[in-house]
Order: C-alpha cells, then structure tokens, then sequence
C-alpha cells in the first residue's frame, strides 16, 4: 500500500535535517539511495583507497558533477570536492557513515 503523505514527510524531514543531503528515496523499509556531499576527508581519495564498500556496508553508485552523471565509477574513482555522489544501502549505515 502507498501512502504518499507519509512517503513525502520522511523525505522532507531526512532531506531538511541536513545540509549536505540533496535528495532522498527510500526504496523499502531497510534500503535508500541518497545523493549526498562529499566528505571533506575523502576528497582527492580514489573509492578504493576509502575501501568504501567494506568498511561502510554502502556502494556509490554514481557521482554528480556540474548536474552531469557519471555511472562510471570503479576503485580509481577519484572523489572530487564539487561533486556529489549518489550511495546505496541500508539506510542505517549510510545514516552512521554521514551522521544524519
């Protein structure tokens, strides 16, 4: 069942709660993809280097730069400082890793 008033205040409250999450879906009641900041110490880092995957239990599934999308991405992705990236996961995890 969809409830789109309930769908649409999650996404308000996770979207405004911080500034550096740009958009929001939920995808089941464990899952989201987030498109988000860069952490400022992983810029300049490759997502290998970061060892994203295993250590957050997340995966970038692309990077968003100047509005342009790159689904390209591999473990010599490097993490610039104008970019955002959209990452996939539990939402617990991607909500410990960025603190939101």
């Amino acid at each position: 069942m969809v409830y789109p008033e309930r769908q649409l205040a999650d996404w308000v409250a996770i979207r405004y709660s911080a500034d550096h999450i740009f958009d929001y879906i939920e995808l089941d009641e464990e899952h989201a993809i987030f498109e988000i900041s860069i952490p400022g110490e992983w810029i300049g880092k490759t997502i290998g280097q970061l060892d994203i995957r295993k250590k957050y239990n997340i995966n970038i599934m692309a990077l968003k730069t100047n509005d342009i999308m790159d689904l390209k991405i591999s473990s010599d992705t490097q993490l610039l400082k104008d970019s955002t990236m959209l990452v996939l996961g539990e939402t617990k995890h991607i909500q410990k890793c960025f603190h939101i």
